[in-house]
């Protein structure tokens, strides 16, 4: 599944990961994660790569997390690979994209020539 047209036309909250499952072996496998991914909301594209027992995922952020990603992979009965490595790996995707969404909905920091926002609560109490 590929939404974007153009690599200029993704934004800063899109990511790709490589994702290693494997139980990954017939095409038939890679039909089913296509189709449990390509239906979450966020997911901008998945390519499957049977011989490497991976996937590649490139998603919004700001819509859809690593851990949602993981537990659709395991809903469909792939797990993905559970070493020391992957482990820290999804530790550090899921820390990412909350990162993200946090600073996606975080307000616009005031700037040096217009300081709304500071000090607003102490200038209301004068």
């Amino acid at each position: 599944m590929n939404n974007h047209s153009d690599p200029k036309d993704s934004v800063a909250w899109d990511i790709r990961h490589w994702i290693r499952i494997p139980a990954l072996n017939h095409q038939a496998d890679a039909i089913t994660i296509n189709n449990a991914l390509a239906n979450l909301p966020g997911i901008l594209q998945v390519q499957v790569y049977l011989e490497r027992k991976k996937i590649r995922v490139e998603y919004d952020q700001t819509k859809v997390d690593f851990l949602l990603l993981k537990n659709q992979l395991e809903a469909v009965g792939f797990p993905l690979s559970d070493s020391w490595w992957w482990r820290r790996k999804w530790s550090w995707f899921q820390y990412l994209d909350v990162n993200a969404r946090e600073n996606a909905n975080a307000p616009a920091p005031p700037c040096c020539s217009n300081p709304k926002g500071i000090n607003a609560a102490s200038r209301r109490q004068r």
